[in-house]
């Protein structure tokens, strides 16, 4: 008997975003604890291309900047950006989200969850975020990790 292999589900996912046929192609993905500071390493391992959140906001801000408050419509734009940039794959494994996610209060963090959940239609690429297993209970409300596992895009 073979081994099982430890990623199969989040690759499931992937293969389910990459459907050209999906309105919204954003899955969330509670990422092992064993990922945290691999993810490089991992993405290349489901053959999709890793995406640090942050990078597209530092790209954004004035020289000298060493705050950036961040804002709901500033974290939906980032992920935008991510999703209609030509990549090296079609599906962004999109990762740091924890970071941005916790910088928002919960009423944001419960509004950013409400857009996105049927936001960004139809992009190039899809989107798969990477929340660490260890902080979703706090990042992802309830009521929206329930909805993204019933429709099939949350592992």
């Amino acid at each position: 008997m073979e081994p099982s292999d430890p990623l199969q589900d989040v690759r499931a996912l992937i293969a389910f975003l990459r459907r050209a046929t999906l309105r919204t192609r954003i899955g969330v993905w509670h990422m092992p604890l064993a990922c945290v500071g691999q993810e490089r390493d991992v993405a290349a391992l489901l053959g999709v291309e890793a995406v640090d959140v942050r990078d597209p906001i530092r790209q954004q801000l004035p020289e000298g900047t060493r705050f950036v408050r961040l804002t709901v419509e500033k974290t939906l734009e980032t992920l935008h950006v991510i999703a209609t940039t030509q990549g090296i794959t079609d599906c962004a494994f999109v990762y740091n989200m924890d970071l941005l996610l916790t910088g928002l209060s919960r009423e944001d963090r419960q509004r950013f969850w409400e857009s996105l959940f049927d936001g960004l239609p139809y992009r190039s690429r899809a989107l798969l975020m990477a929340i660490p297993e260890t902080a979703h209970s706090v990042l992802l409300p309830d009521r929206w990790r329930e909805a993204w596992r019933r429709d099939g895009r949350l592992v």
